[in-house]
Formats: C-alpha cells, structure tokens, sequence
C-alpha cells in the first residue's frame, strides 16, 4: 500500500509539467512564457534566417513580406532554395515596424520574434501573444547568441541553436589564436550604402553594432563606431579625417569600388592610395546577402581578418569554410550558389 501511495505521488507531481505544453524562455533577462512553440511569426527581417539554420521553418506561419509577399530582406535567396514553398506557406503579415495586428491575431501565433527594441512588443503582450527578443545587427556576438539560444528554446530547436552557437565561438576563438602576437591593428571604414553618385554615405556606425565587433574581432580598428544617429550617416569629411588604411563596401559591385578610386575627394585617402578597397563577399547579390549580415558573420569575421592580417591566415582556405557553412545551416553545396569575394 505505501509503495502503491509513493507512486501515485511521484505521478501527481511529475505528470503535469510533462503533460504541459508551457516552456520558460529567459530571453535578455525577461522571463517569456510560452504555451504554443509550433506557431510563430518573425517580425525582424535579420532574424528570418536564423529559423532556416536551426531548422525550425516548420513552425514559422508569419513573415515580413511589405505587404507585396517580398523575398525575405535577409539571405532571401538560401531561403527560398532551402524552402521553396516558402511564399505558399507563409503569410506575409506587413512592415516589421507596422504589421497587420489583424493578420498576425488571425494566424494564432504562440510567440512572436521581433527586435530587441520595438516598442510594439508591449502592444503584443496585451494581446496575450508573448515576445521572443532578437539583437542580430542591433548588438554584439555576444546579443546575438543570446538571441539564437532564446530562439532555439522558444522553437524546441535548443539542440541545433547550441551547433551554431558553437560554430560562431569556435570561428572566434580560432580568429583570436591567430592574431594574438599581432602589433598593429589597421584602421577600417566600413560603408553600408553609398548612395547615388556617393552623396550619403552610411558608415553603419552605432546602428551596425555587429560590423563593428566582426572588424575588432578581425585584429582592425572600426573608425566609425561611434558615429551617433540611427544609420551612421558620415560625410567625406569625416572619411578624410579619420583616413582608414581599408574601406569594405556592404552593397555594390566592382563599379562601386571604382567609383572609391575615381573620387577626387578620396583622393588621398590611404585606403584609395594603397588600393586597399574591397567588397564585403555576398552570395546573391542582394542589398542584404553580404557575409557581414548576422547569419554569415563567422564567413565575414574569416574574410575580414585574411584581408587585414593575410600573413597570418595563410593556410585558411575560405573556400573550404564556405562550402562548411552552407552545407551545414543550409543544406547548399558552394556550387549550387554565385560568391563575389575578394582576397588581398
């Protein structure tokens, strides 16, 4: 009789969080709770990715498609090739900085991912659909596996989150073992958008906080981390000012690097003297498929230390890591995709 008790009392304490479908996420100090992981929306356009490269795409019903069922902003063409129905099967839900509420209610959503910062997360949150907070270019590496990890939770995909959070540390950590007797750290310009004929010029600045920490962790100086205002918006000024010895372009082709060149107002500038000049490597040719974006930082991170400190990764064979990275996060041979990059 007691041991028949004792069990009946191990079931009624333990049964009921097995049989409960509410997990806990700790998401940037927040506590979310979360009573449907296998319905979500994703509000952020650069956390889009990051579900394809856990594999949780089966659970994703929302997406911010500017009301035009847009390609994804970020890393659009892998996504389409890793889900092809994707269009079919995910409901365009609007603006991420002013979505349908309607669409969104209507598509039952147990959690929604959207930017570390939007104030519409509260408006969510009175509607009963709990918020999963992502950091990608609005923070460090350090904001960014914090946002996978809470993403993996809140997905059930935990497991395959901690693969790629473990790929991004070990690419930093190799990165590091390499430049760790380095004496000089070149000084970097990164430019997210030139503009037409260069008349604005977007450094990324405070808003591409991610870039900063890639050129840091790269053995470079980021000459335009402190840039103030949303974008970074610089002038020809300040580039002349602080005369970076490398200038990496976000967007663009081999026109745009020319166009660097041919500037009588750069003229002078080290990076323009020493043809030191160079594309961001992008595998699509979108505005958004450089591998600065967050889901390519680990590529990005190895492009940008081999441009800066070549002798020092000699031996790195980035080719070899590419087809690593896309066959791994996203089921891709190399071959099957167009990369524009570039080595010194």
């Amino acid at each position: 009789m007691k041991k028949l008790f004792l069990v009946l009392f191990v079931l009624l304490i333990f049964l009921p969080k097995a049989w409960s479908s509410t997990i806990t996420v700790y998401n940037f100090g927040k506590k979310v709770e979360i009573n449907n992981t296998k319905r979500f929306v994703v509000l952020f356009p650069q956390a889009l990715p990051f579900v394809f490269m856990i594999n949780a795409q089966d659970g994703l019903v929302g997406y911010p498609g500017m009301g035009r069922d847009a390609m994804p902003y970020f890393s659009g063409q892998l996504i389409l090739k890793k889900m092809p129905s994707f269009k079919q099967k995910v409901a365009d839900v609007g603006y991420p900085f002013g979505p349908s509420i309607e669409k969104i209610v209507s598509l039952k959503p147990g959690f929604i991912v959207n930017v570390n910062m939007q104030a519409n997360n509260e408006q969510f949150k009175k509607l009963g659909i709990p918020v999963i907070a992502f950091s990608a270019c609005f923070g460090n590496l350090n904001d960014l596996y914090e946002s996978i990890k809470s993403l993996g939770e809140a997905t059930n995909h935990a497991k395959e989150a901690q693969n790629l959070i473990s790929y991004y540390k070990n690419t930093v950590s190799f990165v590091g073992n390499h430049l760790k007797d380095i004496k000089e750290k070149p000084k970097v310009l990164y430019l997210s958008y030139q503009g037409p004929q260069g008349n604005k010029l977007t450094s990324g600045g405070q808003f591409d906080t991610l870039v900063n920490d890639i050129i840091q962790k790269a053995g470079g100086i980021s000459v335009s981390k402190n840039v103030k205002g949303k974008f970074g918006q610089i002038s020809k000024e300040d580039i002349l000012k602080w005369n970076p010895q490398y200038i990496f372009l976000g967007t663009g082709n081999q026109k745009a690097i020319s166009d660097i060149y041919h500037d009588k107002d750069l003229h002078f500038v080290s990076a323009v003297v020493h043809k030191k000049v160079f594309l961001v490597p992008q595998d699509s040719g979108g505005l958004y498929s450089n591998w600065f974006a967050p889901e390519k930082a680990p590529l990005g991170l190895l492009w940008c230390a081999k441009i800066l400190h070549t002798k020092h990764f000699e031996s790195l064979d980035l080719k070899a890591q590419a087809q690593y990275y896309y066959k791994t996060f996203w089921g891709i041979n190399l071959n099957q995709i167009h990369i524009n990059w570039q080595e010194n």
